[in-house]
Parts: C-alpha cells; structure tokens; sequence
C-alpha cells in the first residue's frame, strides 16, 4: 500500500502561486507536480477562506489600552457613586439624630 505524499506549505504555495501569479493551467500544474487537479482546487479554496485572517488587525497593544482606559472610567464611576452614597448616609444619620433630640 503506498503512502500518501504530504506537502508542506512551502510547496504548497510553490504551486499555487504557478496557477494564480504565472497563469498556468490547473491542469497542466497538476501533471507537472504529480498532484491531482483537484488538490490544488482545496488548496486554492483553503487559501481564499483563510485570507481574512492575514488582514485582520491584532495589535493587543491597543485593545489592552483600551480596556485600561475603560477600567480606569470605571473606577472613577464607582469612587462617585461611592462618594454619594456616604454623603446621603452621612445625610441620613444626621437627621435621625435631629429627629430623635426632638
């Protein structure tokens, strides 16, 4: 039983860029390298489908700053809404003693 061959990307990509950049048929490419035709078609495909993750910006720098700036917007909302709330117990706490001297 023979075993398949197992390309790397390298000639992977040695022969797609045969048909795509130099023009050459599918076919004739196939013959040349010993694949079946249709191998390079799912290569092919692979390659398109794939394509939106070479484009893709990940720069994490950003999003981590981003993420800092958002915590730090949050923690000043909590420090505010803290603040409020001992001002209003401080509120409270002062009229029940008003209310209770009476």
């Amino acid at each position: 039983m023979d075993k398949r061959k197992r390309y790397t990307s390298e000639e992977k990509v040695k022969i797609l860029r045969e048909v795509l950049e130099d023009g050459k048929t599918i076919s004739g490419t196939a013959e040349k390298h010993g694949v079946h035709p249709n191998l390079i078609m799912n290569w092919r495909k692979q390659m398109f489908e794939n394509a939106l993750q070479l484009f893709e910006i990940k720069r994490s720098d950003i999003s981590e700053r981003a993420q800092e700036k958002q915590a730090k917007a949050f923690e000043e909302k909590l420090k505010e809404k803290d603040n409020v709330i001992a001002e209003l117990a401080h509120e409270l706490l002062v009229l029940k003693k008003k209310r209770a001297g009476l």
